[in-house]
C-alpha cells in the first residue's frame, strides 16, 4: 500500500528556505539613529477638508525600502478602491517618500523611524497619512530586537478626526521571523494594550509579517483577545513570495484589524507593482 501524503509535505522544504532568506535579510548591521534622527516627522497643514460620510476607507502599503515612489503613487491612484482614502498606513518608509506621496495625495502625515536600513543607508520606519485633522501622535517601540542587529521595530499610533468624530489609527511593521513568534504576539500584544484606555473606533494596520497560515491563525486570536476583529480579505496574498509563489504557496503578510467600526468590504489590489507588498483596503462604516 502506497502511504499518503499530506498536501502540507510538498511545500515544507521551499517554505522553510524561503522564510529563512527572507529573515536572514534582516542581518546586515545598521547604522546607529542619532537624537536628530529618533524624533517624529510631520506635516500638518489647514485647508478645505474632504466632505465627510457615514463610511471610512483605510488602505495600507508596505512600499519597498520606500522606493518607487512614483509607482507607489500609481498604484494608490489608480485602482478606484484605493481612492481617496481616509487613512493611509505606510510601512517600510523613509520621512521623504512620506512628504513626497502626501504632498501628492493632498494629505497630513506623521511618521516615526525605527532604525537606518543597511540597504539604502537612510531611515526605516511607520507612517500615518489622511486629508484629515491629526493629532496625539505616539510611537510604540516593540519589544524582543533582531538578535542579529539590535534593532527594534516601531508602530505609531496616531488621532484622526473625521468631521465630528475620531478614529485611532495604528501603523504598524512587526519583526520577521528571527524574532520568535511567542516574542512577535507579545509585540502584537503590546500595541493592542495601547489602545485599550482610548474609547471608540480604532484601527491597526500593515506588516504583520505573518509567515504560515498558522500565524494568521494566532496573531487573529490575539486581535480578537483584545477586542479588535480582523478585515478578511477575499484574496489571502498580500506580497509577492518568489519561490514559494512557484509551489502555490502564497504569503500572507499584511493585515486590518478593527474597534468600534462596521465592516463593509475588504481586498488586496494585487495589481501594485512598486513593492514585493500589496496594498491591503478596508472599507468600514461608523456605528451610530
Amino acid at each position: 500500500m502506497t502511504a499518503k501524503i499530506h498536501p502540507w509535505t510538498r511545500f515544507r522544504v521551499p517554505l522553510m528556505w524561503g522564510l529563512l532568506l527572507w529573515g536572514l535579510s534582516e542581518c546586515a548591521h545598521e547604522t546607529t539613529l542619532t537624537k536628530a534622527d529618533l524624533r517624529l516627522y510631520g506635516d500638518l497643514e489647514t485647508g478645505v477638508l474632504p466632505s465627510g460620510s457615514d463610511s471610512l476607507l483605510c488602505v495600507s502599503y508596505n512600499i519597498e525600502y520606500s522606493e518607487k515612489l512614483d509607482q507607489a503613487l500609481t498604484d494608490l491612484t489608480s485602482d478606484p478602491r484605493l481612492l481617496n482614502p481616509d487613512i493611509l498606513l505606510l510601512q517600510e518608509m523613509d520621512p521623504e517618500g512620506v512628504a513626497f506621496l502626501a504632498e501628492r495625495m493632498g494629505m497630513n502625515y506623521f511618521y516615526y523611524p525605527s532604525f537606518i536600513h543597511p540597504h539604502h543607508g537612510r531611515l526605516f520606519g511607520t507612517a500615518v497619512l489622511s486629508p484629515w485633522p491629526l493629532g496625539q501622535p505616539q510611537s510604540i517601540v516593540l519589544p524582543y530586537p533582531n538578535p542579529l542587529t539590535d534593532n527594534h521595530r516601531t508602530a505609531l499610533a496616531v488621532d484622526i478626526e473625521i468631521g465630528n468624530r475620531v478614529v485611532r489609527a495604528v501603523s504598524v511593521h512587526m519583526s520577521t521571523l528571527m524574532i520568535d513568534l511567542e516574542d512577535r504576539l507579545e509585540q502584537a500584544t503590546i500595541v493592542a494594550d495601547s489602545l485599550v484606555s482610548d474609547k471608540g473606533a480604532a484601527i491597526i494596520g500593515g506588516d504583520f509579517n505573518t509567515g504560515t497560515p498558522w500565524e494568521v491563525v494566532v496573531f487573529r486570536r490575539v486581535a480578537r483577545k483584545a477586542g479588535f476583529r480582523e478585515a478578511r480579505f477575499q484574496v489571502e496574498r498580500t506580497a509577492l513570495g518568489g519561490p514559494l509563489d512557484m509551489v502555490g504557496y502564497h504569503l500572507n503578510l499584511d493585515h486590518i484589524y478593527y474597534r468600534d467600526l462596521d465592516l463593509v468590504a475588504a481586498g488586496v489590489s494585487d495589481d501594485a507593482t512598486a513593492s514585493d507588498h500589496f496594498p491591503v483596503w478596508s472599507l468600514f462604516r461608523w456605528r451610530k
